[in-house]
This record gives structure tokens, sequence and C-alpha cells, in this order.
């Protein structure tokens, strides 16, 4: 059995933790924007929409947690952490260097490092 597969529980808690943290959006959005973009997405649609984002993103967190213990729920778990998570990364890794010295970026070569973990473990256990 692969290592993948047989240590994916503890893969999806600590993805599942770390995809958890960006609640932080949703409780401090001007901060978390300075932090991550260098920019804050001004007024109150700005803020509003930050931490409806951050709570999204806390949700899918929480989802991959719920995934270690579910096994019969991971596919659909797991392709839609990937889709959030590419879609992301790609915004920021297409953005020019807008990020490239911001916390964004390594959010999404992190995301980019949990969809590779996410693959590899479809294309073992399948």
């Amino acid at each position: 059995m692969s290592w993948i597969v047989t240590n994916m529980e503890w893969v999806l808690i600590v993805c599942g933790a770390l995809t958890a943290t960006m609640l932080f959006p949703m409780v401090a959005p001007r901060l978390a924007f300075r932090r991550m973009f260098g920019e804050v997405a001004e007024g109150p649609l700005g803020e509003l929409l930050t931490r409806n984002w951050g709570q999204m993103i806390f949700a899918t967190g929480l989802l991959l947690i719920y995934a270690a213990y579910h096994e019969e729920a991971r596919l659909p778990i797991l392709a839609f952490a990937s889709f959030t998570k590419l879609t992301f990364a790609t915004l920021v890794l297409s953005s020019g260097g807008r990020y490239a010295r911001k916390l964004a970026m390594p959010i999404a070569l992190g995301d980019l490092s949990m969809v590779g973990l996410f693959v590899w473990y479809l294309l073992a256990s399948s």
C-alpha cells in the first residue's frame, strides 16, 4: 500500500487545519487582506466579500478534516477543495508577479502542494 493511502487521514487533518486558518479574513478582513495581498478591498462591500471568502475557505478546511474520518466522502470533498485551491493558485500566479512578495504567494504554493497530495492519493487509491 502506498504511503499516501496509509497516511491520508493525517494528511487531511493537517491540510484541513491549515486551510481552516483562513477564518482570519472573516474576523479581521482589512488586516488579513493587507497581510496577504498588500492591499485592502475597500468599503462595506469589500469587507462583506472578504468575510464571506474567509468563511468559505474555513468551511473547506472543516470539510477536509471531515474527509479524514469519512472515506466515503473523500472524492467529492477532494474534488471541491482541489478546484478551489487550484483556482486561487492560478489567480495569484497569473497576477504578473504583483503578489510575488506577499503572503498570497506562499499560500498559493501551499495550496498547489495540497492539490498534489490529493491527486497522488486519488491515483494511488484507485
